[in-house]
């Protein structure tokens, strides 16, 4: 019964790092040109923000699916 508990967990935390990855937080360049009011340096802050976290929740689905997978493979041994 902890196999499927910690399976669900692992897959609701993918689930939310895709969620993150499409969320609100993730405007195109344009969205962010029209945002900011055309100052260069928050546009440029902003664009390198979105990239960031956009990074980041690809390294977390990344983490989270290598997670499913060794546990899935090694939970027998």
């Amino acid at each position: 019964m902890l196999d499927v508990i910690v399976m669900i967990g692992l897959i609701v935390d993918i689930i939310a790092a895709f969620m993150m990855y499409y969320g609100k937080i993730f405007r195109s360049t344009e969205t962010i040109e029209l945002m900011s009011k055309h100052n260069k340096h928050e546009i440029k802050h902003r664009i390198l923000e979105t990239q960031l976290a956009r990074l980041g929740s690809i390294l977390l689905i990344v983490g989270f699916i290598i997670q499913v997978i060794g546990y899935a493979v090694y939970k027998d041994v």
